[in-house]
This record gives structure tokens, C-alpha cells and sequence, in this order.
């Protein structure tokens, strides 16, 4: 029993490296290579001790504005969106009050 279980585990974490893979394709295949490449080269500068996107650390790495890494952001959730489920800054509100 305890043998099923490893097997299940290790299969529930291949797909889930899979999906994460081919949502990074998606994203790559969509223009967005120098935001993942530099997202994912540069773990300790873009993210915080929590897993959050550090915007800073990030537009340093890239050497963009904010702006340009917020419409970039943006558009990934955008390209995502059928693939995952995103709150809207306005859902987010609601659920605040």
C-alpha cells in the first residue's frame, strides 16, 4: 500500500511539472522568453522569502519599467487565462468588502 501511494505521488508531481512546463511554452511561444528566462534565472532577485513577484528586483533584472513589466504581466495573465484562474483587481475588492 505504502508503495501505491510513492506512485502516486511521484505521478501527481510529473504532471504537475508537465502543466507548469507547458504553460511556460505558451507564454515563450507568445513572446514572453526574456520575462520567463529572466524570471526563472533570477529566483533570489524577483521573489520574495514568500514566493511573491518582487516588481523591483524584477524591472532591475530585465531593465524595464514598471510599467513595461505590468503590461507584460498583464498580457501573460490574459494569454493564461483559459488555463488558469485569475481574479480581476475588481473580484478582488468585492471579496475585500
Amino acid at each position: 500500500m505504502l508503495y501505491a501511494t510513492y506512485i502516486k505521488v511521484i505521478m501527481s508531481n510529473l504532471i504537475e511539472q508537465l502543466e507548469k512546463q507547458e504553460l511556460i511554452q505558451k507564454l515563450m511561444s507568445k513572446g514572453y522568453a526574456p520575462l520567463i528566462d529572466a524570471l526563472l534565472a533570477n529566483e533570489k532577485e524577483v521573489y520574495t522569502k514568500k514566493g511573491r513577484l518582487n516588481k523591483s528586483g524584477a524591472c532591475r533584472v530585465l531593465g524595464w519599467k514598471p510599467k513595461e513589466l505590468e503590461q507584460a504581466l498583464e498580457a501573460c495573465r490574459d494569454i493564461l487565462k483559459n488555463d488558469l484562474f485569475f481574479t480581476t483587481k475588481e473580484e478582488e475588492e468585492e471579496q475585500e468588502d
